[in-house]
């Protein structure tokens, strides 16, 4: 038991640490942001709205859990459309990319090529369904500047000159101590579930599986793309499953997303969307393929 509750807390503080340099690099651009004359993020946001989502769908296969939660940011600062911040939750796969590069020294093991496909694959998913939800839900989010960001969170931007360093290392800081006591509290009740003992349920089934393994892939935390990868490994889940667990599964992005935007509907409708986006997706590839 000592040793699962110090394994989950090491975990933690390594997802935290990790995540540290991409969130200080949000930050800090919000800063420079925050004090510029020229841009601010109404012009980036503009920008967003034509190329963002294709740009967060390849940024989100990198794998690094603390991009989902950058995006997060900016989409609540409003240098970003909701459209590409979700491009980002999309495509973002955490663990995945290593466990299966991984299994390719393993008798059985995906090829070099299928890993690249699926990578690919979730890459464009996310592109798609991220102009998609801009497209469709975009007029629905209220715009966002990073003055009642800053004020929300009080970190005096304005009234302390050249501190853009300090204040975009307070923000990163507030935010990484809250990732990983979230993080160290998931683990622990995630620590048990093996992909063994999803064999022979109804995850497995082209529809309902999908829908569940839509809704598993909503807990914010890395661990899940460990699952939903050795499980699809393991073959106890299609590639339908895969997708589904894995396009709803945003690694920290909806932690943040919950942190830093305080509007609650917002956040909800989020939620929602990716998973009605990640449960069809994955219905439709499990029928497909």
């Amino acid at each position: 038991m000592l040793d699962m509750i110090i394994d989950c807390a090491l975990d933690a503080l390594k997802d935290g640490a990790l995540s540290i340099p991409i969130l200080f690099a949000a930050y800090y651009l919000m800063e420079l942001l925050e004090r510029s004359k020229r841009l601010d993020e109404s012009v980036l946001h503009a920008y967003s709205a034509k190329a963002g989502p294709a740009i967060g769908g390849l940024l989100g296969v990198v794998p690094q859990c603390g991009i989902s939660g950058a995006a997060a940011t900016l989409f609540s600062t409003g240098a970003i459309t909701v459209g590409t911040m979700l491009a980002v939750f999309f495509a973002t796969s955490d663990e995945m990319l290593p466990i299966m590069l991984s299994s390719i020294r393993e008798t059985g093991g995906l090829g070099l090529g299928r890993i690249l496909g699926i990578v690919a694959a979730k890459a464009g998913c996310g592109i798609v369904l991220g102009y998609l939800a801009d497209f469709l839900f975009g007029r629905f989010f209220a715009r966002k500047d990073i003055h009642s960001f800053c004020e929300r969170e009080h970190c005096e931007c304005e009234e302390e000159e050249g501190s853009a360093l300090h204040s975009a290392l307070i923000h990163t800081l507030k935010i990484a101590g809250m990732l990983i006591v979230v993080t160290f509290l998931l683990n622990l009740i995630l620590a048990n579930v093996e992909p063994e003992k999803l064999s022979g349920t109804i995850l497995a089934q082209p529809v309902l599986g999908a829908m569940l393994l839509a809704l598993l892939g909503l807990i914010p935390n890395c661990s899940v793309s460990v699952i939903l990868t050795r499980a699809f490994l393991s073959g106890i889940i299609g590639l339908g499953g895969l997708f589904a667990g894995l396009l709803s599964n945003a690694g920290i992005g909806m932690l943040v997303l919950f942190r830093s935007n305080r509007n609650m509907r917002e956040n909800f409708a989020v939620v929602g969307i990716s998973y009605v986006f990640s449960a069809l997706s994955g219905i439709l590839i499990g029928l497909l393929l």
